[in-house]
């Protein structure tokens, strides 16, 4: 009698699961109409089911999680644009995903590069003369944008970051110029911070730069390697050319990279101190100096 009791009420808790799996798996709602929804590049199935919980795709994101492990469709969800509907059950949605999305694209700044390692093709002339200007991120560009229409959505971020940082239009161009030098020259946003008090440093008093990024920038210009930002020569330190703030005193004239928001950051907030010098050390550091025996100690201690 006790075995039949427990037979029974396990299968009551079976049916009783199976169809509360099944409810949250129907569609959200009767809306047929599509909407569009976008998965990022490196998206986890977390986030998406998430986002698709929140914008009202799906009644529960755990089992969006469920049907996609169980059907081995997990790892094989997309990146891309999509156009699903709130009227589509679960397994049709996860289908959709995984099948691929319009024919929209990614297209990736790297912060550091310049406009030849990214600007491709019909993109090199509308990019041109806006160094600086197109902020690093993850883009889905629409398969019918022109590269104007490329460049008009790129610049619209830039534009968000920068009011975002209140950086003033009358400071603008000083502020990316710098920001570009401190994205080729450290990495955290700290290092950044106090490399770009060594350059105002070095401005105020008429000091030349001699940053080694500009030089760099203004050799490649001229020689259009296929690998840009190799180490300089001692040859290379000659060469004539507006970047070269081993030869040319104050900034550079224009940006020579597309900086990152703390490279931005960092150029509008500088860290104030009476350092000249930096060198980055062989011990994966940053190491600053006020006077050149200073400087100087820290070459022979830190780049050996």
């Amino acid at each position: 009698m006790k075995w039949r009791y427990l037979f029974v009420s396990f299968g009551l808790i079976l049916i009783i699961a199976v169809s509360v799996v099944f409810y949250l798996s129907s569609p959200f709602s009767s809306d047929s109409s599509l909407k569009a929804f976008v998965i990022n590049q490196g998206e986890s199935v977390v986030d998406i089911s998430n986002r698709l919980g929140k914008n009202r795709f799906i009644k529960s994101p755990l089992i969006f999680i469920f049907w996609s492990a169980l059907s081995g469709q997990k790892n094989k969800i997309k990146a891309g644009k999509f156009e699903i509907a709130s009227s589509w059950d679960v397994k049709t949605i996860i289908s959709k995903l995984t099948s691929g999305g319009s024919t929209d694209y990614w297209f990736k700044i790297i912060p550091g590069q310049r406009l030849e390692e990214f600007a491709k093709d019909d993109l090199v002339s509308a990019t041109s003369g806006k160094e600086g200007y197109l902020f690093p991120d993850s883009y889905l560009i629409p398969e019918y944008y022109t590269s104007d229409e490329i460049v008009t959505l790129i610049t619209k971020n830039f534009d968000q970051k920068i009011m975002a940082l209140n950086i003033s239009s009358q400071n603008l161009s000083e502020v990316v110029t710098l920001a570009s030098l401190l994205e080729r020259e450290a990495k955290t946003r700290l290092d950044k911070q106090k490399v770009a008090t060594v350059i105002k440093n070095r401005l105020k008093i008429g000091m030349a730069l001699q940053v080694d990024a500009t030089v760099q920038y203004g050799r490649d210009t001229i020689t259009k390697p296929t690998k840009y930002w190799l180490p300089l020569t001692k040859t290379d330190l000659q060469i004539n050319s507006l970047f070269n703030t081993y030869q040319n005193r104050g900034l550079p004239p224009s940006p020579i990279c597309n900086p990152g928001l703390d490279s931005l950051f960092a150029a509008q907030n500088p860290l104030p101190s009476d350092n000249l010098y930096y060198i980055s050390g062989s011990d994966g550091l940053m190491h600053f100096a006020v006077t050149l025996a200073d400087h100087n100690s820290n070459i022979a201690k830190y780049l050996k």
